[in-house]
C-alpha cells in the first residue's frame, strides 16, 4: 500500500529545465530525493514561444517538503557570500585559443571532388537526353 508521505508534491516551479535540474542537484546533495518534471511543450521545444508560462516543476516526497525548503534557503544564503576573487574559474577569454574554423584541407578537397563528380554526372545525363 502506498504511504501518503511517499506522494510527490511540487516544491516550486523553475523558469527553465536547467534551473530545475540545478535545484534537484542541490536537494540531492542535501540527501533529499528530488525530481524535475518538464511539460510536454518543453520537450517539443515550444518554450521559446510561450515565455515563462511553461515552467518545470521540482517535486519532492511530501515527508521531505519542509527539509527541502530549508535546504534551498540554506543554499541561497550560502551562495550570496561567494568571494569570486578567491575562486579559480579557469582561463580568461583572452587566454583561450579559439578553435580553427572550416574543414581540414583533405576534407575540403574531397568535398570539391564529390561536387565536381555530381555536376559531371548531371551534365552527362542532360547531354544524353538532348541527343
Amino acid at each position: 500500500m502506498n504511504d501518503r508521505n511517499d506522494d510527490l508534491v511540487t516544491l516550486l516551479t523553475a523558469t527553465s529545465e536547467f534551473a530545475a535540474n540545478s535545484l534537484v542537484i542541490v536537494l540531492e546533495d542535501a540527501g533529499i530525493p528530488a525530481f524535475a518534471f518538464s511539460s510536454a511543450q518543453n520537450i517539443f521545444g515550444v518554450t521559446g514561444m510561450s515565455g515563462n508560462l511553461l515552467n518545470t516543476a521540482v517535486q519532492v516526497r511530501r515527508e521531505d517538503l519542509e527539509r527541502a525548503k530549508a535546504a534551498l534557503e540554506a543554499n541561497r544564503i550560502d551562495s550570496i557570500d561567494i568571494d569570486w576573487d578567491a575562486i579559480d574559474v579557469g582561463d580568461t577569454v583572452e587566454q583561450i585559443r579559439a578553435p580553427r574554423s572550416g574543414l581540414p584541407l583533405m576534407a575540403t578537397l574531397g568535398m570539391i571532388v564529390a561536387v565536381l563528380a555530381l555536376l559531371s554526372g548531371l551534365v552527362l545525363a542532360l547531354a544524353g537526353n538532348l541527343f
